[in-house]
């Protein structure tokens, strides 16, 4: 009779025994692959367990075995032929598949003497043994599906085949594989280095006032863990933050190319083009002097990299910035507002770190701890040289540690590039090929684009990178992005320098423009050189036109920066086939990076027969273009990259390349055609063609890309996606913002996706298929109007976006994606009733966002969540969030507008307590819960719409309060000794802030329509206050005080307004608005306001004068509109660029006109006697600025340059 087969279960494991779990058939494999692996995997000290299936018995998985499956990082099921017919086997391998798809433990199969496609399909011996355990009848029908379920699941992974290898050498590449994967799972950014003291003492520093801008500047030695610690504080902050950088590799990049990345990253405008240093300054200024910024530049070397990038005490961003700079170099450092040295770790940590490396855990093996001690000795506490030098012992014996040790002894402390040397030459020469590469020109490349080149100059990337990230002399982070830690970076180019005896001419690879114009000249340079980069200058061009021809003879990597080129640059050379009369010979060239190629160039066919990558995006090439036919020479090309080449209608014929992966035609704007050979590309596994807006349709030969994983159609005026049934391994699939897309069939490809984005389309109806792969799916602003139930095959989905969609109500399949992380579902208007109460399964759900939905109920969360936003109309009833005991992030607007729905008891509210920011808005809501005040961690506080006459204490570590709509007459703020930034408007009963004279750290006030409101206290004491924004408080007479620190002043429509704040209040002002102040008679202040940048009078009858403007040296923005009583306007304005006069009838005379040199902008209405003036001599200079255009203001104008206006 069939029985199941019983499984002890175990809890989540929790720090693993063992890295790794091997599963065999004992016959087929115990004396041979699996006792080489398990031998192996012992020397090398990684912790495994082997399991001999044949000395169990019984019919169950026993709780010591199971515990070891489940407590592995890794399971390794060694396939053999008859694997399948052992059921421990088979049980073993549904209990791996079982913890991959609960905990994401990973699964690596070693495929011994048969092929993946027979574990896969279950053919072969496969195939007979599992119908021999169903003829058996001895195991149910379920058990059997679980078994080829999981053998289909684990056939389909990438693992290792034998094949015809030797054992020996294979051995040796999956145990260098596991050791890199192991150590990757144990080491984290956080982890590398204890840098809490260091960490607290910055953020101490900068504190909760985010408002105030501040350059950090971290030094120390090479190796210390400056970027490190930059990077901890960075990714602490970033979250606080709309624009970010990081700027790294500093000291080899051009200071030019720093600033476009800079512009670039904070505008997210990928093609900025900066071609000077006075330039990026100058943008910078103009472009983020509004932006509130977070900035990291790493590894400064020279001053004028600052001054082109920050310019220490100078205000070149926004107001709350961040500046973390990093150097080895104190001195660049001065007038920096916190400096941080950094020195080496004590021993207790130096010897963590080293374990961790050398180990793979905290400390030591007991045997090795002696040798440990002795090596972190010699280290130094120099968190590099630890994190190397363990990384070299991992996996040694005492005789190779000893030798080791003994060698680094006889370097001194400070020579740490000598004490790193000794991992660079314990490598093979493959491998110190691929380290050099690196730290000269690929650091923050893909390396999968890199891998490329290095494959064709037969390096063997694939062994290589695993031995050198193992070693920790490169990482591979996110993106898949290459890094090298500077020092290293430093060893490398010292090593090509010392290499060539220090003569730029011997050197194989060359970075410097300068250096590289010089070994261009020589004979001998070109012969040796093996990778170089070179901008495209006028040395460049004269060097190359002056010879009869150029041959590099051994150049394989040829990157040309050719930014600068401009029309001078073309008119320089002749416009006939440049390179066929001067040709450049470069026979071994696998690599050409040139963007803004210039198109009377030529290449030779030479040139190309090794070429794997090609790079000529944003040039001017067309379909027309010669080149096209000598492309044909490289047969061998892997990637092709046009990106912005705008005047490309459509492809080359793809025929003579078909060893094509990656082809990148994004935003080649004129593209209308996509040549039909492309179903040629049989290896095509990456096609970008987004932005590409006048792409109507792709041809019907995509469905021949079988090896294609990423499509990217976004932006593009597709209409249809068809079903291209080839398309079995597709993974990615982004087709965002295609407007006129309405049809899409993904049958062919659904059961691969793990990332499909249909936003901003006109799908109505989601694609029918099996998308148990998917991971992230976006619909958002599409015509979606249900999810279908089938989305309960979704096992993996981790983020549901469906923003802004025709979405009508959320199935309940949905209580059965486990994995799912995040959804929103905000502003779908048809979103109605309630949901699901399945969603509280959702073991995993952070985040959910259901904000201008119709939902009416909201039912119990899972506990999991940690940020939640909930904007309800008045239907919706509010719900107990109690549980929700991780919340962090609460905003909760609801309306209670009928006699059904009584104003909400937030008696719950008090037991989160990790909220950090709570935004509350109920309407009808008359009382706050009292122990309101015991959310410690609560930072953020918005109160909309609370009936509550009387507040309770609030949270006393608030920073920022806000409280719009409010019914309270007192507001008191005694106790908020925190508070940066305090907001109140239309809060119609107020008649006094309490304690607002005692808010030392107060930095932002913004009152605004409080029409009871007649007096504030002295605000002498806030000298942290740099902005005040006062409008429409009608009975307010006077703003008191002495405000030393006020750089943005607002008073607007406080009619009875007769006072403003001392005139030292404006020593330090740079933006002053005052309007429709209609007792106010004159401004003081502003004849000592020597940062004033921009000043707005309006709608003030009777102001007669101005203070005399003259000291206002930056003043770039004049606006006087409707000051009928003004009648001159005195001091030098050498600054102002936009003036603007509307209504002014008494204003006849600028004291100064003929200072206006820089005026751009002049825009004078209704002003009969300046107007009459204007023609005179005096003022002939202002007729040659700019008119403001219809329908344009002044406003926007100020706006558009500063920012946030006052």
């Amino acid at each position: 009779m069939a029985k199941p087969l019983k499984i002890q279960e175990v809890e989540n494991p929790t720090e693993p025994d063992y890295e790794v779990f091997l599963s065999f058939r004992g016959p087929d494999t115990r004396n041979d692959i699996a006792d080489y692996l398990y031998t192996s995997l012992i020397d090398a000290s990684i912790r495994a367990y082997r399991d001999d299936e044949e000395l169990r018995v019984g019919e169950e998985i026993g709780p010591k075995l199971l515990q070891a499956i489940k407590q592995s990082k890794i399971s390794i099921p060694i396939f053999s032929k008859n694997y399948a017919e052992s059921k421990w086997c088979l049980m073993e391998l549904v209990q791996m598949v079982e913890c991959n798809k609960k905990w994401g433990q990973e699964i690596l199969p070693i495929f011994y003497d048969v092929a993946p496609s027979e574990v896969r399909n279950q053919t072969g011996t496969y195939g007979k043994d599992i119908q021999s355990h169903k003829d058996k009848q001895l195991y149910t029908d379920e058990t059997i599906q679980d078994w080829k379920a999981a053998l289909n699941t684990v056939g389909k992974l990438t693992g290792w085949e034998l094949k015809d290898r030797r054992k020996g050498e294979f051995t040796k590449d999956v145990v260098q594989e596991l050791l890199i994967k192991l150590k990757r799972n144990y080491l984290t950014v956080s982890s590398l280095v204890e840098m809490d003291d260091q960490v607290n003492k910055i953020m101490e520093v900068i504190g909760e006032q985010t408002t105030e801008t501040m350059i950090i500047g971290i030094y120390g030695m090479g190796g210390v863990g400056k970027t490190t610690l930059a990077t901890i504080v960075y990714d602490k902050l970033l979250a606080d933050f709309d624009h970010c950088c990081f700027l790294s590799n500093v000291r080899d990049t051009e200071i030019v190319s720093l600033q476009n990345q800079l512009i670039s990253n904070v505008l997210r405008n990928k093609y900025l083009s900066i071609t000077n240093i006075d330039e990026g300054v100058t943008e910078i200024k103009q472009r983020l002097s509004c932006k509130k910024v977070i900035l990291v530049i790493d590894d400064v070397n020279h001053q004028t990299q600052l001054d082109a990038l920050v310019g220490v005490g100078e205000r070149r961003f926004g107001r709350g910035s961040k500046v973390i700079i990093t150097t080895r170099n104190q001195e660049l450092l001065k007038g920096v507002d916190f400096q941080l040295k950094l020195t080496g770790m004590d021993l207790d940590h130096s010897l963590k770190l080293f374990s961790r490396h050398a180990f793979r855990r905290d400390f030591p093996r007991a045997e090795y701890a002696s040798l440990s001690n002795k090596a972190v000795r010699i280290c130094s506490g120099l968190p590099l040289a630890l994190k190397t030098i363990g990384s070299l012992l991992n996996g040694e014996g005492k005789e190779a540690w000893e030798a080791m040790l003994k060698q680094l002894e006889t370097i001194p402390d400070q020579e740490v590039k000598r004490k790193l040397n000794i991992s660079f030459e314990a490598l093979t020469t493959q491998q110190k090929e691929i380290f050099l590469d690196v730290c000269c020109f690929f650091i923050g490349f893909d390396v999968r684009i890199v891998t490329h080149m290095w494959d064709s100059c037969k390096f063997f990337p694939g062994r290589s990178l695993v031995v050198l990230e193992r070693r920790s002399l490169i990482e591979i982070r996110e993106g898949n992005r290459l890094w090298v830690h500077d020092q290293l970076r430093d060893l490398g180019h010292d090593i090509v320098r010392e290499k060539a005896n220090l003569k730029p001419e011997e050197q194989s690879r060359v970075w410097d423009h300068k250096e590289a114009i010089d070994v261009l000249e020589t004979e001998e340079g070109r012969k040796n050189v093996e990778a170089i980069r070179v901008r495209f200058d006028h040395q460049f061009q004269d060097l190359i036109e002056k010879e009869e021809s150029v041959r590099l003879s051994n150049l394989r990597y040829l990157q040309v920066d050719c930014g600068g080129l401009d029309e001078g640059n073309v008119q320089h050379n002749p416009s006939t086939n440049w390179f066929q009369r001067n040709p450049i010979i470069l026979p071994k060239l696998r690599w050409l990076s040139w963007q803004n190629f210039p198109i009377f160039f030529k290449f030779t066919k030479r040139s190309l027969k090794e070429l794997v990558i090609l790079d000529l995006s944003r040039s001017e090439i067309t379909d027309e273009w010669e080149g096209w036919n000598d492309l044909k020479e490289a047969k061998n090309l892997k990637v092709l990259n046009l990106t912005g080449c705008r005047n490309l209608c459509r492809t080359p014929d793809f025929s003579d390349h078909e060893n094509l992966e990656q082809l990148v035609l994004e935003k080649c704007s004129e593209l209308v055609q996509v040549d039909r050979s492309i179903g040629k590309l049989k290896e095509l596994v990456l096609l970008n063609l987004k932005y590409c807006r006048k792409l109507q349709m792709l041809p019907d030969e995509m469905e021949e890309l079988e090896a294609l994983r990423e499509l990217l159609v976004d932006g593009t005026s597709i209409t249809n996606i068809p079903e291209w049934k080839g398309m079995e391994k597709l993974e990615t699939l982004s087709a965002s913002d295609c407007r006129l897309l309405s049809k899409c069939n993904l049958a062919g490809c659904s059961t691969s996706l793990l990332y499909l984005d249909l936003s901003d389309s006109e799908i109505s109806e989601f694609p029918s298929g099996n998308f148990g792969s998917l991971v992230e799916l976006h619909l958002s602003g599409s015509n979606i109007q249900e999810l279908p139930n089938s989305i309960e095959k979704m096992k993996n989905l981790k983020v549901l976006m469906i923003l802004d969609c025709n979405l009508e109500k959320l199935p309940r399949a949905i209580g059965m994606l486990k994995k799912l992380e995040e959804i929103n579902a905000s502003m779908c208007d048809c979103l109605c009733g309630e949901i699901p109460s399945e969603i509280r399964n959702l073991s995993s759900l952070r985040i959910l966002s259901l904000s201008d939905t119709g939902i009416s109920n909201i039912p119990k969360l899972p506990e999991s969540m940690t940020d939640l936003c909930l904007l309800g109309n008045q239907h919706m009833r509010c719900p107990d969030l109690s549980n929700l005991l991780n919340l962090r992030d609460l905003r909760l607007e609801l309306r209670y507008q009928t006699p059904s729905h009584p104003a909400p008891s937030l008696d719950w509210i008090g037991s989160l307590t990790k909220l950090e920011h709570l935004c509350l808005g109920c309407g009808g809501l008359v009382t706050l819960p009292p122990d309101f005040n015991l959310l410690s961690k609560l930072r953020k506080l918005v109160l909309l719409g609370c009936n509550q006459e009387r507040l309770p204490r609030l949270p006393q570590n608030l920073s920022y309060f806000e409280m719009r709509g409010c019914s309270i007459s007192i507001l008191n703020i005694s106790y908020l000794e925190r508070l940066s930034e305090l907001e109140v408007s239309h809060c119609e009963q107020l008649i006094e802030i309490q304690g607002l004279e005692r808010s030392k750290n107060l930095q932002s006030l913004r009152l605004e329509r409080l029409p009871l409101l007649v007096k504030l206290p002295d605000l002498t004491g806030l000298n942290n206050l740099w902005r005040l924004r006062i409008c429409k408080c009608p009975k307010l007479v006077e703003v008191r005080g002495q405000l030393e620190s006020l750089e943005s002043l607002g008073l607007m429509g406080c009619e009875s307004l007769e006072r403003l704040p001392d005139r030292l209040s404006f020593k330090h002002i740079e933006e002053l608005n005052v309007s429709g102040c209609g007792k106010l008679e004159e401004i003081q202040g502003l004849e000592v306001s020597e940062n004033l940048n921009a000043l707005s009078v309006q709608n003030l009858p009777l102001l007669e004068k101005l203070p005399d403007l003259t000291n206002a040296k930056e003043l770039e923005y004049l606006v006087l509109w409707h000051c009928p009583r003004l009648v001159e306007v005195r001091g030098r304005l050498k600054s102002l660029k936009t003036l603007s006069i509307h209504g002014c009838g008494s204003l006849r005379q600028f004291s100064d006109p003929s200072s206006l040199k820089k005026l751009q902008l002049l825009d004078i209405k209704e002003c009969e006697e300046l107007e009459e003036i204007l023609e005179s001599d005096e003022y002939r200079d202002w007729k040659k600025a700019g008119k403001l255009s219809a329908g344009s203001s002044v406003g926007r104008v100020l706006k558009s340059r500063r920012g946030d206006p006052v």
